[in-house]
């Protein structure tokens, strides 16, 4: 039924008699013989159930890490607080108070940090606003030691993952931020 050519080394294939001659115009060539072969129902399911296995392991773990490096604002905004306030004692001789701005610890979702030159003047009077919409609240607190502000105790709260826990930064003149709260507190 299939015949290789002497010029091309092809084989033609066709219909012909049982005697591997071709009857005149039902040849086809082919380069070898082709298989053509998709993959089964069982391979594909396989594939999708590892997918599937490979995401749900994947994703808490990514979401954590979002979580985290949101978190990460925090320490971040203490530390540039924390030197402003440096700056201040050596302006003014004293550490300076800062009422909690935001008013409410954000949650899941960014919001403005309320501080401009027309609202909160202990923010102001600092000279530390931070850049864009802020995850945290910021707070600071200057200790009074026989009549003299001597030193201070900035906080910055977050609940990143609303659960209502909140996570806790703290630093001081002397000590960079802090977490006081476990880790795994978002």
């Amino acid at each position: 039924m299939s015949e290789q050519t002497p010029t091309t080394g092809r084989r033609e294939v066709g219909r012909g008699a049982h005697d591997g001659r071709l009857s005149k115009g039902s040849s086809l060539i082919q380069d070898g013989p082709t298989r053509n072969r998709g993959f089964t129902l069982i391979e594909v399911m396989i594939t999708v159930s590892i997918v599937g296995i490979l995401a749900a392991i994947a994703l808490p773990e990514y979401d954590q890490l979002l979580q985290r490096s949101k978190r990460a604002e925090i320490p971040l905004n203490l530390d540039g607080v924390r030197l402003v306030e440096q700056g201040y004692l050596a302006e003014w001789g004293e550490y300076t108070s800062c009422v909690l701005k935001p008013d409410d610890v954000p949650g899941r979702k960014q919001v403005p940090f309320p501080a401009t030159m027309s609202t909160d003047m202990d923010w102001n009077e600092l000279g530390w606003v931070p850049d864009g919409k802020v995850y945290g609240q910021y707070g600071v607190e200057a200790i009074e030691i026989d009549g003299e502000l001597v030193s201070f105790v900035a906080d910055g709260f977050a609940d990143i993952d609303g659960d209502g826990n909140l996570a806790n930064y703290q630093a001081t003149h002397l000590v960079k931020p802090v977490l006081l709260t476990s880790n795994n507190v978002y």
